[in-house]
C-alpha cells in the first residue's frame, strides 16, 4: 500500500538523521513530484480533454479554422500519440510539429480541409492548440495530455507518484544536502548506471520507468516520423505489370 506524504517524510527524515526538518522535507517532496511530472510522461496522471475544432478562430494571423483551440488550465504537454479527432466515428490522428515549422505552412483564407498537423502555443494562457490544414468542420477532437500537477498541501494524503520507496530515498538524499551528510551520493545516485549506487533513488527510478506504462505487456515499437514517412500507394512501383 502506498504511503502518505507524512509517512514518507517521517521515514526520510529518520534516514537522513534530521527529524526536525519536516518543513524542508515537505518542500523537497513537492519539488520532487513537480520534477517527475515535468520530466516524464506517466499514464497514472494522464487526462483527456474533449472539444470541437473552431472553424472561425484565426489567432496569430493564421487562416480561420487553424485555431486557437484553448487547452485546459493544467495542460503541460500532449501525451505521445494521444491527439485525434473523429468524422463519422472514424479517427484521424494529429501529428505534432514545432511552431517554427507551423509558421511555414500556407495560410490563405478559404483554405480548409482535414487537419493532420498540430502544435501547441505554450506562451499563451491558457495554452492553445493550432491545426493545419485549417479545420473544415467543427469536428469533435480529443487530446490526451500530461497535466501540471498541483503541490501537496495535505500531507496526510498519498502522493500521485506510486513508488513510495523512491520518494523516501530521494527525499532523504535531498535532506542530506542540507546537513552535509556524506551519504548524499549513495541516496540520490548518478544518472550513469555504471557509476550509480545500488538502491539509490536514481537506480530505483530507472527500474520503475522500464515498466511503468505497460501493465498489459504490450510489445514496444519504434516509430518513424509520420510527417516524412507516410504511405503513398500512388508512388509505389507497379510490380504486377505483365510484359516489359
Amino acid at each position: 500500500m502506498a504511503l502518505s506524504g507524512n509517512q514518507i517524510i517521517a521515514l526520510a527524515t529518520q534516514a537522513a538523521r534530521c527529524p526536525g526538518y519536516v518543513s524542508q522535507a515537505q518542500q523537497f517532496l513537492n519539488a520532487t513530484l513537480q520534477e517527475l511530472a515535468q520530466d516524464y510522461d506517466f499514464q497514472v496522471i494522464r487526462k483527456s480533454f474533449n472539444f470541437n475544432f473552431s472553424t472561425t478562430a484565426s489567432g496569430l494571423g493564421y487562416a480561420p479554422g487553424s485555431g486557437p483551440n484553448p487547452m485546459p488550465a493544467d495542460f503541460l504537454r500532449m501525451h505521445r500519440g494521444g491527439h485525434f479527432y473523429q468524422i463519422f466515428q472514424v479517427p484521424y490522428v494529429l501529428i505534432g510539429v514545432t511552431q517554427e515549422e507551423f509558421d511555414t505552412f500556407v495560410q490563405q483564407p478559404g483554405l480548409a480541409s482535414y487537419p493532420y498537423l498540430a502544435y501547441v502555443d505554450v506562451a499563451s494562457t491558457p495554452m492553445n492548440l493550432y491545426v493545419w490544414p485549417p479545420a473544415s468542420g467543427n469536428y469533435p477532437a480529443t487530446v490526451r495530455y500530461n497535466p501540471q500537477m498541483p503541490d501537496m498541501n495535505d500531507f496526510s494524503q498519498v502522493p500521485w507518484f506510486p513508488n513510495s520507496n523512491y520518494l523516501i530515498t530521494r527525499l532523504a538524499g535531498e535532506l542530506m544536502r542540507l546537513t552535509n551528510d556524506e551519504r548524499v551520493g549513495q541516496f540520490i545516485g548518478d544518472i550513469d548506471p555504471e557509476k550509480d549506487h545500488p538502491g539509490s533513488a536514481a537506480s530505483q527510478l530507472r527500474g520503475y520507468l522500464k515498466m511503468k506504462d505497460n501493465p498489459a505487456m504490450a510489445p514496444k515499437t519504434v516509430g518513424l516520423d509520420r510527417r516524412i514517412f507516410r504511405a503513398n500507394i500512388a508512388q509505389l512501383r507497379n510490380t504486377k505489370t505483365i510484359g516489359w
